[in-house]
């Protein structure tokens, strides 16, 4: 084999290399979150969905994330007590709400900026960013159709998760102003939620 062969081999196979390492990166990456709070206060780690408190991650805290379920749940390995089997790294959950793709610092300044991050969740913080308590007041639910329904979801997103819905003429306390959205209460049930501003009417 010649040198000139070889020398294509070995290029090749650095390249291969390189890419292989390249992607195994990105793919960690993309597993990788951050804790933050809208209130600041450190997120709770449980030994199960909707479980018990095993512990917690301050904000800012860099996880990995192993899955999520259907239920915005999000599992991490945590270093706690498993029901007596003792310490250790054991699977954990912690509230997929809470975890947001940039760091805290750049999400900061994107909020004070009104700049978007990119990542759906730091979009929905700056929402929480903006808002505003108000003396409360009864808003008329409006869809898009005079048959349809509004969904109230428990984020300020579209991606969120769908507490209840309602038709046209319902009636819905508002509790906060956000920038695109109204944190709402249903008087009959007390469940709180979002629904955006173009769904309202006073």
């Amino acid at each position: 084999m010649n040198k000139r062969i070889l020398s294509i081999i070995l290029a090749a196979v650095l390249l291969f290399a390189a890419f292989g390492t390249a992607a195994c990166a990105e793919e960690e990456n993309g597993n990788v979150y951050y804790v933050y709070t809208d209130n600041g206060k450190p997120l709770n780690v449980r030994n199960a969905p909707n479980g018990d408190i095993v512990g917690s991650l301050p904000v800012g805290s860099k996880v990995e994330v192993m899955s999520f379920n259907s239920d915005n749940w999000a599992m991490i390995t945590f270093h706690y007590d498993n029901s007596g089997s003792g310490m250790g790294d054991w699977p954990a959950y912690v509230n997929r709400r809470y975890l947001i793709k940039v760091e805290p610092e750049v999400l900061t300044k994107a909020i004070e900026s009104e700049e978007s991050t990119g990542d759906p969740m730091a979009d929905i913080y700056n929402e929480f960013a903006h808002a505003v308590s108000v003396e409360p007041y009864k808003i008329t639910v409006r869809p898009a159709r005079v048959t349809g329904w509004v969904s109230m979801r428990w984020i300020p997103s579209e991606t969120g998760a769908v507490i209840a819905r309602y038709k046209a003429t319902e009636e819905l306390l508002v509790l906060k102003e956000l920038e695109d959205y109204l944190q709402v209460q249903d008087p009959d049930t007390g469940d709180v939620g979002y629904i955006h501003k173009k769904f309202a009417a006073r």
